[in-house]
């Protein structure tokens, strides 16, 4: 699995919470958003555990 960033996870949040799409439509999603097919594919994979991973970021930050 590549590595997913959080601005790549931040650009498919912000078309999923926009609800503009299905977000299984990974060719608008990809228009939208900017990110490879494979990309979004990775973080649908992925997503419970991502967003767990970021927010455990956001927390240690928060912290300091």
């Amino acid at each position: 699995m590549n590595k997913i960033t959080r601005e790549q996870f931040e650009a498919y949040e912000r078309v999923r919470k926009s609800g503009v799409t299905n977000m299984w439509a990974v060719s608008v999603v990809s228009d939208l958003s900017g990110l490879e097919k494979d990309t979004i594919m990775q973080i649908m994979k992925n997503y419970s555990e991502l967003k767990d991973e970021f927010k455990e970021e956001d927390e240690e930050w928060n912290k300091t």
